[in-house]
């Protein structure tokens, strides 16, 4: 805005490889293992500076170590292989024809002194096979005044505590619809925070958690507090004290790069959310909760077989080792998507899209998905809908009385982010 001229240096360049890993998640890092010890010649792109995905913001075990362990161990198996290259803080934001891939790697925007080098490199990659390991995005539960600072996502709550060691809040309340958001609070108790109550709007489940009041079949029915949040009041009238509210909907698996040819995800009931579809990219396979598997060890199977199968098809041959071991985690999940009300619920909090404004655009006849996103705005922020989207469409169908998968999904386009 300053009208200089950008004194940042700039660069692009090519890269060429037999498997393409998008991830560094469970699924990604042991996708790249398999491959690696075929003989393949392997990329792993990751956006975050350390490897791992959830794995840095769980409490996992592997192999009978925590699991952000095992990914460092993974990552220097991986360095010390002459056939692999990793690229951290490296978004995959394109996936385009002949097996083209477009990445944007974040060399020195982390650095007070560039020393002159680049702050990023736009990279073009060929890859024979790429295999997407996105991962999963957590979406909210749209509640009245979930503005007001405190209120957050649960799994963000969680990677405050286990990742960066920060307690988000000194009272924490937990409000789920599924079994993920008793990991939060389990998490929270284990290193000395307070959790003040759990709401479970699921009637029949058998948790617990030392010192928190427990309350299934409800919901939360409203907020307070002027500068940030102070209570919490539910569907009863009941009223909690809690600085931090952690929102739990359920995980939606990042279809993103699979629709960038004009692939459209498919529904799927057990976890309440988009997964991708059969018309993938050329090339392009799927592993672990971008491709629905939202488990731990369901996650590592996924990559591990991918992987053998991309390299066969290559012509190598993958080497015999056991898959590590690891327990799948309790994720059963019976969807909620908001609380009816008359007070302002938001569902884009970007673009200050409520579950008003959803169900105003069906009044006045914008009922496809598209006429939806262009006449409230969802999904048209910076997130491009990744919190927001899913959300919004299910808010659609329960407006005009069909099912989600009838009311359809948008589909993505370059950039992914």
């Amino acid at each position: 805005l300053s009208g200089d001229p950008d004194p940042d240096i700039y660069d692009h360049g090519f890269l060429h490889c037999d498997i393409l890993v998008i991830g560094a998640g469970p699924a990604g890092l042991q996708a790249a293992l398999t491959a690696a010890r075929a003989g393949a010649r392997v990329i792993l792109a990751d956006e975050d500076f350390r490897p791992g995905g959830r794995l840095n913001a769980e409490t996992y075990e592997i192999d009978g170590m925590p699991g952000a362990d095992w990914a460092q161990t993974v990552l220097a198996d991986l360095a010390g292989m002459p056939n692999v290259r990793l690229m951290t803080r490296t978004t995959v934001y394109g996936v385009f024809d002949h097996g083209i891939h477009g990445a944007l790697e974040r060399r020195t925007d982390h650095l007070a002194d560039a020393q002159g080098k680049p702050r990023q490199i736009l990279w073009r990659i060929y890859a024979k096979r790429s295999i997407l390991c996105a991962g999963a995005t957590e979406r909210s539960i749209a509640v009245p005044g979930n503005d007001r600072p405190g209120v957050m996502l649960a799994g963000a709550v969680r990677a405050y505590a286990n990742r960066f060691g920060v307690a988000p809040g000194q009272r924490i309340a937990v409000f789920t619809n599924n079994d993920d958001g008793w990991r939060t609070a389990h998490d929270l108790r284990a290193k000395g925070v307070q959790v003040s109550a759990i709401i479970d709007t699921r009637a029949d489940v058998a948790h617990d958690v030392d010192g928190a009041r427990i309350k299934t079949g409800a919901h939360v029915a409203g907020t307070r507090g002027r500068k940030g949040l102070t209570a919490i009041t539910l569907d009863s009238g009941l009223r909690i004290e809690a600085d931090c509210l952690a929102v739990a909907g359920g995980w939606n698996p990042n279809v993103h790069l699979t629709c960038h040819q004009r692939g459209r995800p498919v529904w799927q009931g057990d976890i309440a959310a988009f997964v991708p579809g059969t018309d993938l990219p050329q090339g392009m396979s799927v592993a672990g909760a971008a491709n629905g598997a939202l488990t731990l060890h369901a996650a590592l199977a996924e990559g591990h077989n991918i992987a053998k199968t991309a390299t066969t098809d290559l012509g190598f041959k993958p080497r015999r080792k056991a898959l590590p071991k690891a327990s799948d985690e309790a994720s059963a999940i019976t969807p909620f998507w908001h609380v009816k009300t008359t007070k302002r619920a938001w569902v884009d909090l970007q673009n200050d899209v409520t579950t008003k404004d959803i169900a105003q655009s069906h009044l006045e006849g914008f009922r496809s998905v598209e006429h939806l996103k262009r006449y409230t705005t969802l999904g048209m922020a910076t997130d491009q809908g990744k919190t927001a989207n899913v959300l919004g469409l299910a808010i659609l169908a329960e407006a005009s009385g069909k099912s989600i998968p009838d009311t359809g999904t948008t589909i993505f386009r370059p950039p992914y982010t």
